[in-house]
């Protein structure tokens, strides 16, 4: 089989065994998230990146989603308000709530998001919103061409070389980056360890002993492969992620499925 029918055949396989109604509901969303997630987070730039920043570094995709589904860590951060947030002192913010937050492993990872909210200060509010990410960079929503995964790639550049000049904290990373960008609603995927092991064990990559070390070129041919199989099989990147995530046996996800032990067979 190529590359394509092995990603058909983890989808046959997954579908086989998926919940509903809540996988299809997860889908639908997935199908949306670009024209959704504007209002679903509240245009706040910042309230995205916080969240992404507590699942990141292998945390508790399970637990992780428990403390942001019921507001406990939009709590301990203000509403993620951005000038609220700039002043935050995060020694304060771990004496205080590090025992309602723990699940996001790191202590460093509060200060980190202190630090986004003072560059998105710096950079300045108009420009500091999901919307205006939208209109800075001229990133495609839909891939309807192999010109739309070009210019995707040119524009990424363009946003991490600038993220990489401010510094900022997990996003001048591009696996993190992409993570935002996914999240968002635009047609990528993270190209993290679960990624990368599903990517392997299909062939699309080497197969290595510790999936955290692929290099930049070997993350984004990953993603290029799910882009250029998507506008194939006229599917949503993040929909297959989806997919991904559940054969590669992240815990927040197989609750989408009623049996992952028979994907692996």
């Amino acid at each position: 089989m190529d590359i394509y029918e092995k990603l058909d055949a983890l989808k046959l396989k997954v579908d086989k065994v998926k919940k509903e109604p809540i996988f299809s509901e997860e889908v639908n969303t997935r199908n949306h998230r670009h024209e959704n997630t504007v209002e679903a987070e509240k245009n706040n730039l910042l309230r995205v990146m916080a969240s992404l920043i507590a699942f990141s570094n292998n945390a508790p995709s399970d637990a992780v989603g428990e403390i942001i589904e019921s507001g406990v860590f939009e709590k301990v951060f203000h509403k993620f308000d951005l000038d609220t947030v700039t002043n935050l002192n995060a020694d304060t913010i771990i004496t205080n709530n590090w025992h309602s937050i723990r699940s996001i492993r790191f202590k460093k990872k509060v200060g980190a998001i202190i630090d986004c909210a003072k560059l998105l200060q710096k950079i300045g509010k108009d420009k500091s919103s999901i919307e205006s990410l939208y209109k800075s960079f001229n990133l495609p929503k839909e891939i309807n061409s192999e010109a739309d995964i070009v210019k995707f790639w040119e524009q990424f550049d363009r946003i991490l070389t600038n993220y990489k000049q401010l510094g900022m904290p997990y996003f001048k990373n591009d696996t993190t980056l992409l993570h935002l960008l996914l999240h968002l609603g635009f047609p990528c995927v993270k190209p993290d360890l679960i990624v990368m092991k599903v990517a392997a064990s299909l062939g699309i990559v080497a197969d290595k002993d510790n999936y955290n070390t692929y290099r930049p070129n070997e993350k984004k041919l990953v993603v290029t492969t799910i882009q250029r199989y998507c506008l194939q099989r006229n599917i949503k990147p993040a929909v297959l992620d989806l997919y991904f995530l559940i054969y590669g046996g992240q815990k927040y996800y197989l609750n989408y499925v009623t049996n992952r032990n028979t994907l692996l067979t």
